[in-house]
């Protein structure tokens, strides 16, 4: 959705660490705001997306800003509106990736889409040089708040040219774009298929009583306690799989890959959806949604599988760096019941932009 500009190299960035003490409790308290609003909903069937988007965009924004916006906050309606329109506009430009040179074309002109697309970027970096200033003004090397601050007191260390207030700008927009979006799908999943896989729901339910009870709140360590829980997460982000069609990549120089030679300045892409649904890698029932794939014999031990990449090889452990999809998909599961409408089927629904 978003991208980095300048960067060459995403490990160094990576390595910033974003997940405060504050930032864990303002997910906590964003997830109880949650569930008070699903709770208004009084047993009746409801559409969960306008609530999860926003809720989502929030999160990030305790991780990169270090606090969390009301949700009357102008900064929060705009970045809720611009994620939203940004992801839509998206979409609607996904032929592109097939023909790159029209896309070149396109963004030198400014024209269509990408004209939209470069305006919604443009207004959340001007959102995030106001934070990037204040952060600035109130830096204390001895309490990182937030990602914002640990990036700024990189570039006092460093003298690479790569780190700059630019770079940090497209990392914000990054953690912004692709972490509310697919967060938010993949919660969005979660609660469709714990709807028509009460079994599992159940399952689910009676780990997190055994782990945590009826009254602590989910805390760090509590995933690798809850192995089930843990596989269920892994296996729906495997069957329904969030980014089917991973960005493009583009090779910096010649090379060669199972015999297939890859010329310079190529754009390579990745069918993740195909890799996750090949009974080669994951047996006769690959098209099934079966959590136990990924669970040892006995149950209590995660087994993980070189051919599971929900978003990338990389991107896959940082994912749950975040323990955003653990805590709150427990915090749902204990809470609520989650039950299927009488004419609910699960499956997927392909939309035609109009």
């Amino acid at each position: 959705m978003f991208y980095v500009s300048y960067v060459l190299n995403w490990h160094p960035y990576a390595s910033i660490p974003i997940m405060s003490p504050i930032g864990y409790d303002n997910t906590k308290e964003e997830i109880d705001d949650l569930l008070e609003l699903f709770e208004q909903s009084d047993g009746r069937s409801m559409y969960i997306r306008p609530l999860l988007a926003p809720s989502m965009s929030n999160n990030i924004a305790s991780l990169v800003y270090g606090k969390r916006m009301k949700f009357d906050d102008p900064d929060r309606i705009m970045l809720d509106r611009v994620i939203s329109e940004f992801s839509s506009q998206a979409g609607q430009a996904a032929w592109q990736i097939f023909f790159p040179w029209i896309t070149r074309c396109l963004k030198l002109f400014r024209f269509g889409t990408e004209g939209k697309l470069d305006l919604l970027l443009r207004e959340m970096k001007e959102c995030t040089r106001k934070e990037i200033k204040q952060h600035e003004e109130t830096l204390d090397e001895n309490n990182i708040r937030d990602y914002i601050d640990g990036y700024l007191l990189e570039i006092r260390k460093r003298k690479e040219k790569a780190f700059c207030k630019g770079v940090l700008e497209d990392l914000v927009g990054t953690f912004f774009g692709a972490g509310s979006e697919t967060v938010r799908l993949v919660v969005d999943w979660f609660m469709l298929t714990m709807a028509a896989y009460e079994d599992v729901q159940e399952k689910i339910h009676a780990e997190i009583d055994n782990v945590m009870g009826q009254n602590r709140s989910p805390n760090w360590s509590d995933h690798v306690k809850m192995p089930y829980t843990e596989a269920t997460i892994m296996e729906i982000m495997r069957w329904r799989t969030v980014v089917p069609i991973n960005i493009l990549r583009y090779t910096l120089w010649t090379t060669e890959l199972n015999g297939y030679v890859i010329p310079k300045g190529s754009y390579v892409m990745s069918n993740l959806w195909a890799i996750h649904h090949n009974p080669e890698y994951w047996g006769s029932d690959a098209e099934i949604f079966r959590p136990e794939r990924f669970l040892s014999d006995d149950g209590k031990t995660i087994v993980k599988s070189e051919y599971y990449i929900p978003f990338s090889i990389e991107m896959c452990k940082r994912f749950y760096s975040f323990n955003f999809l653990d805590v709150v998909n427990a915090t749902f599961i204990r809470k609520e019941r989650w039950g299927p409408h009488r004419f609910f089927k699960i499956g997927t629904r392909i939309r035609v932009f109009e």
